[in-house]
């Protein structure tokens, strides 16, 4: 859904490229640029979320196993 949300906009810059009369070479270079940016974009802050998701639950994770852990070790100690 985001790659063609993202090549639509891309062709609409390069049809608006065209209809204020820049050459076809530089219009389909400024659209390849503006494709490969907002691809770029869109790839690192996906990557960037699944990053924060997994931190998120690998240290949620952790704290549940270091509660179980704690209420096992207190409870060896009262025997």
């Amino acid at each position: 859904m985001l790659i063609r949300l993202i090549t639509v906009l891309t062709l609409l810059l390069f049809l608006l490229l065209m209809l204020s009369g820049v050459k076809i070479d530089v219009a389909i270079y400024r659209s390849m640029v503006a494709f490969l940016s907002l691809f770029a974009v869109v790839y690192v802050s996906i990557f960037l979320l699944n990053v924060v998701k997994d931190n998120n639950s690998s240290s949620s994770d952790n704290m549940t196993m270091s509660g179980s852990g704690g209420g096992q070790g207190s409870s060896q100690g009262d025997k």
